[in-house]
C-alpha cells in the first residue's frame, strides 16, 4: 500500500478528466507495471501508459461499411472518447521523452491552418486520425458540390498511417491483457518503436493530406476570386464615370452582368438556407433600378396618380438593390482575406447571410416588379389599403404592429378590391389562385372609349371591335364572376339605403371586414338610414361578406407560402410609402 500511495499524485496531472473508476484502475495498471521484472520503466513513464492503456479501453467501436470493427470517430461521445485518447497518446510520448518527427512543413501551411496546429508540436487530432483510416475506402472530398479525387502520393501515406494506427492498438491490446492477467507486458524498446512510427507516419500523412485539402481550397475559392475581379473592375469603373455616362457604356453593363452571373453560381453552392437557384439574372435588377429611377422623376409630381402608384413599389425594387449592393461591400471586404474564407462555401456565415437576402428579394422582384401587370396590381392594391387604414382606423394599426388579426382581415380586403374593380387586381389575384382563372382569346377594341356603369350596370366596354387582331387575356371563371355580381348588388343596396352624410358602399363594406365575421355589424351600418332599405342592405352585405370568408379561407390556403410572401410585400409597401 505504501508503494501505490505516490500514485495518488499522478491523476492530478494535466490529463482529461476521467471517472473515479478509470482512475482506480489505472492506479491498478500502475502498479502492475511497477512490479514488472523488465525494471525499464519510470514511475512516471508507467504512470502515463497506465493512462494511455486505460485511454485504449474507453474508446468506442462501429462496424463499418466493410463489416470490419473500426474506432467510432463520427458520433459525440466516440469522438470525445478518441480525443481523451489522443491526450493520453501525446503525454505518453513525452513522458517516455520521445522526440516529435519533424513538422517544418506547417510553415507552408494558410493561415487557417497555421491556427490549427502548434508549431512543432504532435497537435493530434481526431479528424486527421478520421481522415487517414478512411481514405481507402472514400479516396474523394467534396466540396461545393464537386468531387476531388485525392492524390496518389496521399493515398499512400494514409495507408502507412493507418497500419501505424493498427499496430498501436494491436500493442495496446497486448498491455492490457498482460496487466489483467499480470505477466510481463512488452519492452520499453518495443513501445517506443511502435509510438515513433506512429507519429512518423502521422506527420508525413498530415503533410499530404492537409496540401490536399489547401489546392481544394484552391479551387473553391476560385468563384469567390472570379466575384471579386467582377466588382473590382464594377467598383473602378465607376470611380472613373459619372452615374449618367454608366447606363450607357458597354464595359459597365458588360461586368455588371458578369458579376450577377457569379453571384447566381456563388448561390447555387453556398445557400443551403434557401433553395440555392443558379438563374437569379440581371434582369431583374435592372428593372428594380428603373422603377427606382421612375420614382425619382416622379418626385416632382407628388400630388400624381403615377408617382403614387410608384412609391407603392418602391419599397420593393429598394430591397433587390439593397440585397445585391450588401453582397458587393461583402465582396469588397473579403479580396483581403480570402484566405481566411472556409473553402465549403455554405460555411461561411456572413457569404451565405447575403445570398439568402439576395435570392429572396429576387424573387419577390421577379413576381412584383419585372411583370408590370402584376406591379400594377401591386400598386392597386397598396394604394386601397392605404386608404383602407384610413376609413378604418383599426386596420392602419393592424398594420403597423403587424397583428395576428391581419392575417384574417388582409384577405377580405383583398377580395373586396379585386371585386371593386376586377380589371386592376386580376392579375395578381390569379398568381394566387390560377385555378379560378382561364385565358380567352378576346377580339382587340378598335376604340377606346368605355362606359361608365350605373348603380345597377356593370362596367362594360364598347361593343365596338377590329376582328383582324385578338389577344389573349385572364378571365374569372363563372364562380368568381358570381361573386363579382353579387358584390355589385350589395352596392346597389348599400347605395339606395345611405344618408347624404353616409361613408360610400365601399367604405361601409372596409369597415364591417375589419369588424371580422363574428362581431356585431351595427357600428358598420349606422350610418344608413333607417327602414326597409336598411335592413336589405344589411342582409345583403352580411351575405356578401359569409361569402368573401369562404373564398378569404381559400386565398390562404390553396398556396400559403405565396400568400405569405404576398401579405409580407404588401404590408411592407404601405408601411414604407407613408414614413
Amino acid at each position: 500500500r505504501a508503494r501505490v500511495q505516490p500514485k495518488a499524485r499522478v491523476a492530478h496531472r494535466s490529463v482529461p478528466i476521467v471517472p473515479t473508476m478509470m482512475i482506480a484502475r489505472c492506479r491498478s495498471e500502475s502498479a502492475l507495471l511497477e512490479t514488472s521484472p523488465s525494471g525499464a520503466f519510470t514511475r512516471r513513464e508507467r504512470a502515463a501508459i497506465a493512462f494511455l492503456v486505460s485511454a485504449r479501453r474507453r474508446l468506442l467501436v462501429r462496424i463499418g461499411e466493410t463489416g470490419v470493427c473500426r474506432v467510432d470517430m463520427q458520433s459525440e461521445k466516440g469522438a470525445e472518447a478518441c480525443g481523451r485518447f489522443l491526450e493520453a497518446l501525446d503525454d505518453a510520448c513525452r513522458g517516455l521523452g520521445l522526440e516529435p518527427a519533424p513538422r517544418d512543413y506547417r510553415e507552408n501551411f494558410s493561415t487557417n491552418y497555421r491556427g490549427l496546429f502548434e508549431g512543432e508540436s504532435r497537435s493530434y487530432r481526431v479528424d486527421i486520425i478520421d481522415a487517414g483510416t478512411s481514405l481507402q475506402q472514400h479516396p474523394v472530398i467534396w466540396a461545393n458540390g464537386e468531387e476531388y479525387e485525392l492524390s496518389a502520393h496521399a493515398l499512400r501515406r494514409s495507408e502507412v498511417f493507418k497500419e501505424a494506427w493498427g499496430t498501436l492498438l494491436s500493442v495496446l491490446d497486448t498491455w492490457s491483457d498482460h496487466l489483467v492477467k499480470a505477466s510481463e507486458p512488452s519492452t520499453r524498446p518495443q513501445l517506443v518503436s511502435v509510438l515513433n512510427e506512429l507519429d512518423d507516419a502521422w506527420a508525413h500523412f498530415e503533410c499530404a493530406y492537409i496540401s490536399e485539402l489547401m489546392k481544394v481550397q484552391e479551387r473553391a475559392r476560385r468563384l469567390v476570386e472570379q466575384a471579386v475581379d467582377c466588382e473590382r473592375c464594377l467598383a473602378e469603373l465607376e470611380q472613373r464615370h459619372p452615374r449618367e455616362v454608366l447606363v450607357g457604356l458597354a464595359a459597365y453593363q458588360v461586368e455588371k452582368r458578369a458579376l450577377v452571373a457569379c453571384i447566381a453560381r456563388l448561390n447555387s453552392v453556398a445557400n443551403v438556407q434557401r433553395k440555392g437557384r443558379d438563374d437569379l439574372t440581371i434582369g431583374i435588377l435592372d428593372s428594380a433600378v428603373e422603377l427606382l429611377e421612375q420614382c425619382e422623376e416622379r418626385r416632382s409630381e407628388p400630388g400624381s396618380t403615377a408617382a403614387t402608384c410608384l412609391s407603392a413599389a418602391q419599397g420593393i425594387a429598394e430591397q433587390v438593390v439593397e440585397a445585391f449592393e450588401e453582397l458587393r461591400n461583402y465582396l469588397q471586404n473579403i479580396q483581403e482575406h480570402l484566405d481566411l474564407l472556409h473553402p465549403q462555401l455554405c460555411q461561411n456565415a456572413s457569404l451565405v447571410a447575403r445570398l439568402v437576402r439576395w435570392e429572396e428579394a429576387w424573387e419577390i422582384g421577379a413576381r412584383y416588379v419585372h411583370n408590370e401587370d402584376v406591379l400594377g396590381s401591386m400598386c392597386y392594391l397598396v394604394g386601397q389599403l392605404r386608404r383602407a387604414g384610413y376609413v378604418a382606423p383599426k386596420l392602419a394599426e393592424m398594420l403597423h404592429t403587424f397583428d395576428a388579426e391581419l392575417f384574417l382581415v388582409l384577405p377580405r380586403i383583398v377580395w373586396l378590391c379585386l371585386l371593386a374593380d376586377p380589371g386592376r387586381a386580376i392579375e395578381l389575384i390569379r398568381r394566387l389562385l390560377p385555378h379560378r382563372f382561364e385565358t380567352r382569346a378576346v377580339p382587340v377594341a378598335a376604340s377606346a372609349m368605355r362606359l361608365s356603369r350605373s348603380s345597377s350596370n356593370p362596367d362594360l366596354t364598347a361593343p365596338v371591335f377590329e376582328l383582324s387582331r385578338v389577344d389573349k387575356v385572364p378571365v374569372a371563371r363563372a364562380e368568381v364572376q358570381e361573386l363579382v355580381e353579387q358584390f355589385w348588388r350589395v352596392e346597389v343596396a348599400l347605395s339606395r339605403a345611405a344618408a347624404p352624410d353616409s361613408p360610400s358602399p365601399r367604405d361601409v363594406l372596409i369597415q364591417r371586414a375589419v369588424a371580422g365575421a363574428g362581431a356585431a355589424p351595427c357600428d358598420a351600418y349606422a350610418s344608413l338610414r333607417e327602414g326597409p332599405l336598411k335592413e336589405k342592405a344589411i342582409e345583403a352585405a352580411e351575405e356578401l361578406m359569409h361569402s368573401v370568408e369562404g373564398w378569404s379561407m381559400e386565398l390562404q390556403r390553396h398556396g400559403p407560402e405565396d400568400w405569405n410572401e404576398c401579405v409580407n410585400v404588401l404590408v411592407r409597401c404601405v408601411c414604407s410609402g407613408e414614413l
